[in-house]
């Protein structure tokens, strides 16, 4: 989970500043590439995500550390803006998309009795990286270029995988969905999105990372609206993955013992609380609370949304929804820095923009909590692999 940090937003932001210098592009055009890649790679995650179903997990993992590694190269290397476009594209399917993907996916088909505790631990990879990473990939800019600091990512990325790979279990690296799940779901992503538990359910998964994205991409905004401190605002990113990692470790128990589904109406109550912060505090002290408050949603969230799929939908379909609900992840990532900038361009500050996300964040709220009086089908212990956490 760590190494799809090469491919997130908080990290490739970092670049940003050379990206726009050395393609000559303004901040709408880069943002505008980045959405367009992020869409694109989107898309391409709902027919890729599937083949985990088709293949075994050491396979399928191999090819996306080559298709991340790769892409780091080719940002390194790239001069014209296609290959800028076509690495972007690349990074974000191979990490934010495929890694995030393979990683959960089969965690949570491996612990099926503490499926809720083995994501929460899987998932402390991602804080992990927020911490560590942007320090050192500025610490690596600052001596030896940008584009060299992406070819130490390839190196990083392609060793990391297989020092990981030689570690996991040969039942677990060498196993096939199909082998597992026989009776597999064989429809496809289209009917899936006509399911209304789906439909009233999404809009609550997609908040937090819709949000948060945003009011990152445009953290320097954010601190010439409040005044403060960049920084002082970026120390602060310490008590996000902070946040982050103690609310993936200690969430996973909860769900295994209440169920994904009834905690589903509450957990962005964080949110709601960093959204109040934005919107009315202009204290520095707002700024700790607000990444703090978001850093729990964040980890409640990464952990919860592959419990809720398999509780609604079973262990043989959680590779066909989680690659179709990780590509409308991946969406709503991409578009929330160009809306909340349109909107910037517009006269509307963020600290508006956060009352009108905590208004969002009431609505799904209250919307997920009607997803419940649909019915579930059972999960069957049958369908599952055996393990624990």
């Amino acid at each position: 989970m760590t190494l799809s940090s090469f491919g997130q937003t908080f990290y490739i932001s970092l670049f940003g500043a050379h990206f726009r210098h050395d393609f000559g592009l303004t901040d709408g055009g880069l943002g505008a590439v980045y959405a367009i890649a992020t869409l694109g790679s989107a898309f391409s995650l709902t027919v890729i995500g599937r083949w985990i179903d088709h293949t075994t997990v050491r396979r399928y993992a191999l090819c996306v550390a080559a298709l991340l590694s790769c892409a780091c190269l080719l940002l390194a290397a790239s001069h014209y803006l296609p290959l800028l476009f076509v690495g972007l594209y690349c990074l974000r399917l191979g990490g934010q998309g495929l890694m995030v993907h393979t990683s959960l996916t089969t965690t949570a088909r491996t612990f099926p009795i503490d499926r809720g505790k083995a994501l929460g631990i899987t998932t402390l990879g991602l804080p992990l990286g927020e911490a560590t990473l942007p320090l050192l990939a500025v610490a690596t800019m600052e001596s030896i270029g940008w584009r060299a600091t992406w070819v130490i990512g390839a190196l990083v990325v392609l060793s990391g995988s297989l020092a990981a790979l030689r570690f996991l279990p040969t039942s677990i690296a060498d196993s096939r969905a199909r082998d597992a799940f026989p009776d597999g779901d064989k429809s496809d992503s289209l009917s899936l999105w006509r399911d209304r538990r789906l439909l009233l359910t999404m809009p609550c998964i997609l908040a937090s990372p819709f949000i948060s994205t945003g009011f990152f991409f445009h953290q320097a905004r954010l601190v010439e609206e409040k005044h403060w401190s960049l920084q002082f605002v970026a120390a602060c990113f310490v008590g996000y993955a902070l946040a982050r990692a103690v609310s993936l470790l200690t969430i996973g128990p909860v769900i295994d013992r209440v169920g994904a589904r009834r905690m589903l109406p509450y957990f962005l109550v964080p949110q709601g609380l960093a959204m109040i912060t934005l919107a009315f505090v202009t204290n520095p002290i707002g700024a700790p609370i607000y990444l703090i408050a978001t850093g729990v949603s964040s980890g409640i969230a990464a952990t919860m949304a592959t419990a809720l799929w398999v509780e609604m939908y079973g262990p043989h379909q959680l590779a066909r929804v989680r690659s179709s609900v990780e590509a409308a992840n991946v969406v709503a990532s991409g578009a929330a820095p160009i809306v909340m900038g349109q909107l910037i361009d517009l006269g509307m500050p963020l600290a508006t923009q956060a009352g009108a996300c905590l208004l969002g964040v009431a609505l799904v709220s209250w919307l997920s909590r009607r997803a419940a009086a649909y019915a579930v089908p059972a999960v069957s212990s049958e369908h599952s692999t055996s393990g624990s956490a």
